[in-house]
């Protein structure tokens, strides 16, 4: 996409010149916030990781950990595929589920590891209201060592890597809160529906 830049008759000498030097300004912080737009674009764009996601949950209610994780804010809890169960573990207890008949004929996928499910104590940027988020269980050192490391959720809606030593906080976005600067988590889409008590999750 090509840009053509355009400077008004008042700039080209129609007008006073501390006026003309007023409108030169102008235009050229429009054009600055103009790409600081794309470039926000695109880090938005990296936002999200194209790992395969295929998750459907019903009767949330049923799962003391992803219950809490859901109908509060603060606090989370991770899923993983455990052969032919759900496995969904909070800081201090886990819950089994088998996969249904459903299950098995859509094969959920569970991103790179697992997920990390929870509603955060503070919305993020933009929205109004704090809303579920999906974060991968594995650690973004990925990136680095090419095989998975999973994330081991700390009270405070913290997850913590053993292997690189980073901290991520869960309430924020899954920034890095303590060690090494790095990318924030993993994360995909979710949409909570709490009539219904079912969580879908993709990207």
């Amino acid at each position: 996409m090509k840009y053509k830049f355009c400077v008004p008759s008042v700039v080209r000498g129609h007008s006073s010149p501390k006026r003309a030097l007023s409108y030169l300004i102008f235009y050229i912080l429009y054009f600055i916030f103009t790409l600081s737009l794309f470039s926000c674009q695109k880090a938005d764009s990296t936002y999200y990781t194209g790992a395969r996601v295929n998750f459907t949950f019903t009767y949330t209610n049923t799962v003391p950990e992803l219950n809490a994780a859901l109908g509060g804010f603060g606090e989370f809890c991770t899923v993983r595929l455990d052969g032919n169960n759900f496995l969904f573990s909070g800081l201090k207890s886990t819950t089994t589920r088998p996969l249904t008949a459903v299950d098995t004929r859509v094969h959920p996928a569970l991103g790179l590891s697992g997920l990390i499910l929870g509603r955060p104590n503070i919305p993020e940027p933009g929205a109004d209201v704090a809303r579920v988020v999906a974060f991968d269980l594995a650690c973004p050192c990925y990136d680095d060592f090419s095989t998975t490391r999973n994330l081991q959720l700390q009270a405070g809606g913290m997850a913590y890597c053993s292997r690189c030593s980073r901290t991520y906080d869960l309430n924020n976005q899954g920034i890095v809160a303590k060690g090494d600067a790095g990318r924030a988590l993993y994360r995909y889409r979710a949409n909570f529906n709490s009539f219904g008590n079912t969580l879908s999750v993709s990207n």
